[in-house]
Order: C-alpha cells, then structure tokens, then sequence
C-alpha cells in the first residue's frame, strides 16, 4: 500500500493540472461558443483517435477548415496535447491524459464519452468517404493495361487526390463502428457504404497501400453488422463484400486497381449481393460464360505460385499473418492478407528446402531438405542459421515446434524421432525409437508434454516429449503408409490420413479409433488438419481433393475442393477457422473459405469426366467425340456444344487406354489396360460382344479396318491381333514382338498394318499373312507412342510416328512405307500425334501439356503450343479438318479452331502463319486475332503482352481462350465474350455513378 501512495499522490496532481489547463482554455480564452465546441471536438478526437492524426487529416474530418484552423484552436490545449513539429501529428502530451478524459469522476464537466465520440467518428468517416467528389477512377489512371506501380508519377496524383483525412476515414472506419454506442442511424450509413461506396474505399486502400488490412477492416464490419442484428440484406452485403475484398487483397489482380472494374466485378457471380449492387452501374465489362460459371462456388479465394517445385510443407505463424514456404532457391515469408513475400533466406543451405515450421511467434524458422540434416533460421537477428540436429544425423522427413516455441521434433527415415530443445545455452537432442520405417508426420500437443508421430510401419505413436519415452501401444488401423497426423486444440483427439484412402481418428490416451475410418476419398490421403474447437477435419489427397468433414458425423461437410492439379502435400487452418491453406506438388499453395459448410460434392455427376482422359476420337460425322478414361469408363460428347451425349459406358477393370468409331459410326471399339477389347453400340451403349479375350497384357491401340468390318490391336503382351466386328472373336495373331506394342495404324485398302513398338521401331504388315513388308524402320528410339498412315493417290504411302527418344529428345517422323525411308522429321515432341485431312499437317500432343501444328511437308511448327494443364494422350483432326480435338490427364478435351490455317479437305500449299510462342496469329474469321496466353498470375496477356483481365484461380483451368473453341471439363467451362469490351484507356468509361 505505501508503494501505492505516490503514484496515488502524482495521479491527483496530474490531475489538477490538467483540470486547469481545460478551464483556463474553455473558460479563459476568450473563445466564441462554436470555437468551444470545435476545440472539444478535436480534444475528444485525439483521445479517441485510433492513430495520431495530422492537423489536416482533422480538419477533413472534422469539417474544421484547414489544417492551420485546427492549429490555432490547438493553442489554448498545448499543455495537453502536441502537434509534432516534422510530421504534424497531433498526440496527447502525456500517456495519463486520455485515462483522465475517460474518466467521469476525475474530469468531470470535460470527460469524454467514449462510445459516443466513437459514434461521431464512424459516422464522420462514412460521410467524408460518401461525400468525396470523386466516386470513381479517384486518381485518374490512364490505362486498365498499367500496373499501378508502372505509372509514372502515381505518388504524386495519390498525394493530390486523396486526403489525410479520406486516408484516416477508409482506413479506421470500421473500428469506430464497433466502439461506437449502438444507434439504428448507423445501419442506413453503414447499408450506403456496403452498396455504394465499396468501390471506391478499395480504391483508397489499394492505392494508398494499405492493402494488407483490407480484409480485417470489413471483416470488423461484417461482425459490427451480425452483433447488432443488421437486416439480412445487409448482412448478407457485408458477408459478400468480405469475400470480395479478400479474393483482391490476396490475388496479383490487386496490382492494378482499375481491375477492381475490369476483372473482380465481372467474375463476381451475379447472384451475389455486390453483384446486385454495383454491375448495374456498369458496362463494357467481359462477360464470362459456360458451365463454370454457373456451377462456382466462392470457395478458393487465392492461388500462389511459390516454387517450381514440388511444395511439400507450409507453416503458420500463431497469429496467422505470416506464411512460410520453401522455393525453388530458398526459403520466403508471405503475408496471408496479400500474399506477398515480405522475407526471404536463400544461401546454400535453403536451397530445394522441402520441410518448414516457423515458431508460433514468427521469430525461427526450421528447415530440412528431404533425408538430410535440419537448420534454425533466426529471423529476429537477421538472418542467422544454425545447424539443429548434432554432426551425423541426417535422413528428416518431417518437423514440427511445439506450442510454446521451445522445442522441435524431427522425424527420421530412420525411424527415429529427434526432440531438440532450444532454450539458450541449454540445447538438448532426445532420440525416440519404436517406429519401424519413415517416420512422415509429427506434431506437438498442445499443452506440449506429448508428441505424436506417423509411420510408413502402419502406426500412430504417442509419446512423452520430456522423457521421449512411448505412451501405451502404437495405434493400429491403417492398411498402408500413414502421411500425416494431426492434434485438435483441446489434445482430446489424433487425426491420422493414409495411402489406404481413410482418415481415422484417435483416443490418445487408449489408443482407440473414436472416429472412422473416413472414406469419402477416391485416392491415397496425404494431409490432414483439425479446424480450431475440432469440429472439423480437412484432408488432402494424391489427386489433389480436399475435403472437409464434421467429427461428429464423419460426413463431408465441403468439398471435394479442386484447385490443386497434384498431390496435396501439406493442410494448415487460420487460428480463426475461417480460412485453409493447402501446399502441392503443382508448386502453389492455396487459400481457401470453408465457413459455408455443407456444399459438398456440389457438380453434377452426369457431366462430369472422371480423371484423366488417356484416349479421344471423333465420330466420322464429325457431331461426336468419344473419350476413354483412366478408371475405364468412356463417354460421348457433341463436339458443337460439349454436352454428354452417352455414357459413361462401363465395363472395363482398368484405363480405357484406346477408342475408335466405325467407318459408320453405328460402333465404338475400346482397348484397355485390363487386357480386354469391347465393342459398344454408338447409340445406346450397349456392350455387343463382352470382354473379348485374347490378349495377355494391357491393351494400348484399337483400330477398325476401313469397311469396318474388322479390328486391328496392339498390346503390352508384344502381339497385333485382328478381330471379326460382326462376332468379337479373334481372327489371328498377327504379329508377336520381343517388345510391346504401343501403337497401331491400318492402311484405307484394309491390306497392311503398321505398328510401332516400346523399342522406337515401326514395322509394316500384310495384314493377310503378318508378314514384316516393310521394316523394321529405326525410326526411334524409344516409345512409339502413335502411328497415323495414309494413301497418296492409290497408293499407301506415308506414316507418321510420335516417340520419346531416351525421355528428353522428342520427335515425330514421316516416313516411306514403301522404302522405309524417313520422309521428314518435324520437330521436337512426344505424346499422340494425328494428320489432317489433307494431309499437309500434322498436330501433335507432348507431355508438358502442349499441342502443336506442323507443316508436314517442312517440319515447321505453324501453330502452339497451345496448353492443357497436364500431359496429353490423344490427339486428332476432326473429319472436315476445322479443329483439333486433344484429351489430356488433366481430366479435359479440348477442341481448337485451327481452320485458319487451312487443313481441311483440299491439298493446299500451307500458309507462313510464323513459329514465335508469343507472336502467333491465328487468321479465322478476324485475320488479326491475338493468341492470348494466361500467365502464371492469372493474367489473360496478348501478343504484346498487355494484361487485359484477371482471371480468378477457381477458373483458370475452366478458361477457353483462342484458338480453344470448346472445353469438355468436370468443373465446366468458362469463356470471355468481349464485345464492346472496355479495356486499356476506354476502361475509364466502364462505370458509371
């Protein structure tokens, strides 16, 4: 208590002081009445200023004049308050004061009530953002082509254009609000903002560059709204607007803020309450269309491309505001409101990093390549590293801090798990052993005394961290490798996810599986994440699905979420929930909204193509396409509008690895992996003969003979077979390799076969006899992945065949059948190859997910690559020559208009349309179309490499741009129509107030 006195004694001192400094400027001044209230309004707006203001960041908002009239009123309070003399920043003198203001009984007539000035202050920023004369494009930017940071003198026009006081007002708004005292004035205010003036806030956000707090300013909204009993149409308004600000805030669209216009309102679905509110005001904007669009859920809010490389850890900080990743070259730290790297470690140890965990204050980081040794970064010193694990042990394959930030635990390929201490001066290492192989997953509990670990020997362990010594039996359960385990918060539970497809969850005090196993996954698991309060598991598979389930039902509560196109590596929520990130191998980590639960499984199934597409044919007509798939199922599209047709036809055990039409289109044969032939009525799908048995060993290429009475096959047992069409029987053994055959090819006069085989050779046939007539051509020396022939007048002239030559030099050849001779060698690719009509081109799929065109008369590439997001495997002309259908393991067709370079029916000399990647132009209907390009940002770039709109990470693998006409997808298609499109310096016409 004495120790109290003093303090007591000063506090009744200060008091006094300033209780005459305020009577000797509110009853000595001199000062009219209105000059007295605007003195109290700045006094009591200092004291409740969420940061210093300058004197004409006050004026503004105060609605005072200028900064100099709020300096002059100043005068009288100098004993309190302080303008800084360089930056103008009006502060109180002493900490104590506000406490004094605050207080009824100790300022007494002065005392500043809080939530009422709090009121005032939100309603004076919402009127000075409404009141602001410019409604839109507030600093005049020329062009929707610029990113803001190439416009030359932008600072400058920002300076000029925005307030101190606008500043203050977008920025703190919303924190006013929720200290303010309720009034129902403040819903009309604040339904305006939400419906009128978003737009432009966002504007003085982005370009005043306060960005990175955009989303927890509407989100403090948002809560203000639903806490007060808001109508529901605001509510709804405000929800909206947050997922809105969120996607820009954390996307490269954010870059330029004219494409708050051009590209976030357009791709806003027009259900939603932004949309409602703010696409009338506008026009000349993209309309995209298509299946996407109308099935899209407002789920992925951001993709970011981190490395090149397979991404296979993330790490959060407690606080959630920082994410840490490995790169290609090193080691960075993003900011999860933007996404921007604001740290980076690159030296030679950070190099092709794959395991990451930052403390949960954000000061280390440690790091591990895959079975080497690991490393503490100290962020707080600059960069220091230092090596973790003592000289000789190596071999990690996992890490993870604990709670607190005092301990890391790293497991071992050994089986072993390492516990190291941190504390300074007082390292320790405490090795675990029990495990029997890799140890892939470890994880602290939360109260940190425990430590759970998974294993390739089929079992969860718990163990005791300050001891190291195991806690009861291992968990047993899982069929194969478990790759991740995870604790909820409350250490009541243990998450596990394996290559046996399940998640199980267990007791970790008994061991006993309490939950599962879960079994909604159609693939190997590879991630798994308690939501916080454990209401909620997330789990990552090989296939790059992630799905949400309840613990209590074990149901899917959201997803499959598809964003990824690899394995999902690694799942991590927000401390809030609100939010998952997700790391792959496809290099990227994703953002996620999970708060609107119980939208699972949300695609319809009949338009859905399962997997990857490993074989596409046209119909003769031309009307249809078939495709066959890695799960063995085929299907039937319109080639005009993409829509099913038939199917999925099944029947097949194994990949439907070849299809083809009749020459009448009445039948579809069908070669697989599980070793059998079908045949399939075109129009009703009936399955005519059964499995037709003969083959040994996958089957890889079906052809029918030109009168279609007869089947050519191609099989990884080494054989070409012939069957009878009419009875599905096996006619003969043509031919038997010491190889397999990988592809097949019959001659229009029904008399010889080609086939090409896994040894890079091709082989002409009698297709009476089996006899070799022409061969074996060396025209490989690898896999012949397709062989494509044709007649030159009478005559069976030329074949053309697609190999990978020792899995780096790829290359497609014509040769003379007759001679065996190579006729022309056109350029450097692998994957499926097919000829035009005419004969005078020849389109080409690789691997790396590209179709080319080729002059085949000269090798010369006339059109690509144009882009699927994975390798493609079939590949073909349509009949009349007009499109390219191409199928692909990224689960897609795609039809590309290529009848601009003239490949239809009639042998023409081919046009020079020009080789370059970015040059290319494709001549159809406008002879001066662009071949746009989307860039690894999301950016739609032409030719001059001018970015004419973003497009949202949830539609870039949906997006058909030229020369793509039509896109046959599980998640849909999306297309841009562009007519009277605003872009470049007409943006400034797009919208109106």
């Amino acid at each position: 208590m004495a120790n109290s006195q003093p303090a007591h004694k000063d506090k009744n001192i200060n008091d006094e002081l300033y209780m005459t400094v305020l009577d000797d400027a509110f009853l000595k001044s001199g000062l009219d009445d209105m000059d007295k209230q605007r003195m109290r309004d700045i006094l009591e707006t200092v004291v409740c200023a969420i940061k210093p203001m300058t004197v004409d960041a006050m004026a503004g908002l105060l609605r005072i004049g200028t900064g100099n009239q709020i300096e002059r009123l100043l005068i009288p309070l100098r004993s309190v308050l302080n303008v800084a003399e360089k930056t103008v920043l009006v502060s109180t003198s002493h900490a104590s004061f506000p406490d004094f203001m605050l207080s009824s009984d100790r300022s007494g007539s002065y005392y500043c009530h809080y939530r009422t000035r709090n009121l005032k202050m939100a309603r004076a920023c919402l009127d000075l953002i409404e009141a602001n004369k410019s409604k839109f494009n507030i600093c005049r930017l020329p062009s929707s082509y610029d990113m803001d940071s190439n416009i030359e003198g932008l600072e400058n026009q920002v300076n000029e254009s925005i307030s101190p006081a606008l500043i203050y007002a977008c920025r703190y708004w919303s924190k006013h609000l929720n200290l303010a005292e309720s009034q129902s004035q403040l819903i009309d205010i604040v339904h305006n903002f939400f419906s009128s003036r978003l737009l432009l806030w966002m504007e003085v956000i982005n370009l005043t560059k306060h960005l990175r707090h955009a989303t927890s300013i509407i989100q403090e909204a948002q809560k203000w709204c639903t806490e007060h009993k808001a109508p529901d149409d605001l509510i709804a308004l405000a929800d909206d607007a947050s997922r809105f600000v969120s996607v820009y805030a954390t996307n490269p669209v954010s870059r330029s803020t004219p494409h708050i216009y051009v590209s976030m309102l357009p791709f806003w679905p027009r259900s939603r309450p932004i949309s409602i509110a703010y696409m009338q005001k506008t026009s000349g904007l993209v309309r995209p269309t298509g299946t996407a669009i109308d099935r899209r859920k407002l789920t992925l809010i951001a993709t970011w491309k981190v490395s090149t490389r397979n991404v296979k850890s993330i790490s959060l900080t407690a606080d959630g505001g920082q994410l840490v990743a490995p790169s290609e070259n090193g080691i960075e730290v993003y900011d999860t409101m933007t996404g921007k790297s604001v740290l980076s470690l690159t030296d030679e140890r950070t190099k092709s990093t794959d395991y990451v965990a930052v403390s949960p204050d954000g000061s280390s980081v440690v790091f591990s390549r895959e079975y080497e040794t690991a490393y503490v970064w100290d962020m707080k010193t600059g960069g220091i590293v230092t090596q973790l694990l003592p000289d000789g042990i190596s071999g990690v394959l996992c890490i993870a801090f604990s709670c607190d930030g005092s301990r890391v635990a790293c497991g071992m390929q050994s089986g072993e798990v390492y516990i190291c201490g941190l504390q300074k001066g007082a390292s320790s290492v405490i090795r675990l052993t029990g495990h029997t192989d890799w140890v892939k997953s470890v994880i602290f509990s939360p109260n940190c005394l425990h430590l759970a670990s998974g294993s390739n020997d089929l079992t969860v362990r718990v163990w005791d961290v300050r001891t190291g010594e195991p806690l009861g039996e291992p968990f047993k359960g899982h069929t194969t490798y478990i790759h991740s385990v995870s604790y909820s918060d409350d250490g009541s539970r243990i998450a596990s996810a394996s290559s046996d497809e399940t998640v199980r969850v267990w007791d970790p005090q008994t061991g006993q599986k309490v939950l599962g196993p879960l079994t909604a996954h159609s693939s190997a698991l590879s991630s798994v994440s308690f939501s916080p309060g454990g209401a909620f598991i997330a789990s990552g598979s090989w296939n790059g699905a992630i799905r949400v389930h309840d613990t209590r039902t074990g149901h899917t509560v959201l997803g499959p979420l598809q964003g990824h196109t690899r394995v999902v590596k690694w799942l991590i929520h927000s401390p809030d929930g609100t939010r998952l990130y997700s790391c792959s191998e496809d290099g990227t980590v994703c953002i996620w909204n999970i708060q609107d639960r119980g939208t699972s499984d949300a695609l319809p199934t009949s338009s859905r193509n399962p997997t990857a597409i490993f074989s596409v044919r046209y119909s003769h007509s031309g009307q249809h396409v078939v495709s066959g798939s890695e799960d063995g199922s085929m299907h039937v599209w319109d080639a005009r509008t993409g829509k099913l047709v038939l199917g999925p036809l099944r029947g097949h055990g194994n990949a439907a690895a070849s299809v083809d039409y009749s020459p009448d289109d009445q039948y579809i044969a069908s070669g697989s992996r599980d070793g059998r032939l079908r045949l399939w009525d075109a129009t009703t799908g009936n399955d005519i003969h059964g499995p037709m048995r003969g083959h040994t060993n996958h089957v890889n290429c079906v052809r029918f003979s030109s009168d279609g009475s007869a089947l050519v096959s191609g099989s990884s047992d080494r054989t070409v077979r012939m069957w009878d069409v009419r009875t599905g029987q096996q006619t003969k053994k043509l031919f038997q390799d010491n190889t397999w055959i990988t592809s097949v090819g019959i001659s229009s006069d029904g008399s010889r076969v080609v086939c090409g085989s896994r040894d890079g050779r091709i082989r002409v046939l009698n297709v009476h006899t089996g006899d070799i007539m022409v061969g074996p051509i060396e025209a490989h020396t690898d896999w012949v992945h397709s062989v494509e022939t044709w007649a030159d007048g009478m005559r069976f002239k030329q074949a053309a065949a697609c190999s990978d030559d020792n899995w780096s030099y790829n290359a497609c050849v014509l040769v003379c059948v007759s001679s065996g001779g190579p006729y022309v060698e056109s350029g450097s690719y692998d994957g499926a190859v097919c000829v035009s009509p005419n004969r005078l081109y020849i389109a080409s799929g690789f691997y790396d997910g590209t179709v080319c065109v080729w002059d085949g008369q000269t090798g010369k590439r006339i059109l690509g690559p144009l882009r699927h997001n994975d390798s493609v495997y079939g590949i073909q002309f349509s009949p009349d020559g007009s499109h390219v259908v191409s199928s692909s393991y990224d689960g897609t067709i795609r039809f590309w208009d290529v009848s601009g370079i003239g490949t239809g029916g009639q042998e023409q000399e081919a046009p020079d349309i020009g080789t370059g990647l970015e040059s290319t132009k494709f001549s159809s209907s406008d002879p001066t179309l662009d071949l746009w390009s989307l860039d690894e940002d999301g950016w739609v770039v032409d030719s001059r490499s001018r970015r004419l709109v973003w497009v949202p990470s949830d539609l870039r693998t949906s997006l058909v741009l030229p020369p793509t006409s039509l896109m046959v997808a599980p998640q849909g298609y999306c297309k841009l129509e562009t007519e009277g499109w605003k872009i470049g310096d007409k943006w400034i016409d797009c919208y109106q107030v």
